[in-house]
């Protein structure tokens, strides 16, 4: 299962950067197809507030609230999990998020996260 998730320092700068990059991808299947230039999903994403993602992305800086989501995941039958970052700040936080979700998930899971695919059982 594709994850989009947002993760930084705090809940409002991921939930911000999450907002930057990530406004114009949460419309309905109708409006999608109705916009048909990379402008109008630019237009269309202006009217999103920050806050309305978080029905589409977990947002959270607490790396326990994000392994606690993704224990659900596993949970319920998932056996692979691609964590899609959509916030743009990549460098020097994964290895964090990683290793503690390494450590927390107890079932047999393939994590796959900016191309490395760590197997844990």
């Amino acid at each position: 299962m594709k994850v989009q998730l947002s993760y930084d320092h705090t809940d409002d700068i991921a939930r911000q950067k999450a907002h930057e990059q990530w406004c114009n991808n949460i419309f309905k299947n109708v409006l999608m197809t109705q916009l048909r230039t990379p402008q109008q999903f630019d237009v269309a994403g202006e009217f999103v507030a920050p806050e309305e993602l978080n029905e589409h992305v977990r947002i959270s800086a607490d790396p326990q609230q994000q392994i606690a989501w993704l224990q659900k995941d596993i949970e319920v039958g998932f056996d692979e999990l691609i964590l899609h970052n959509v916030n743009r700040e990549q460098e020097g936080i994964e290895p964090r998020y990683v290793q503690k979700f390494i450590i927390w998930i107890s079932k047999p899971c393939c994590v796959l996260l900016s191309a490395f695919c760590i197997e844990h059982s």
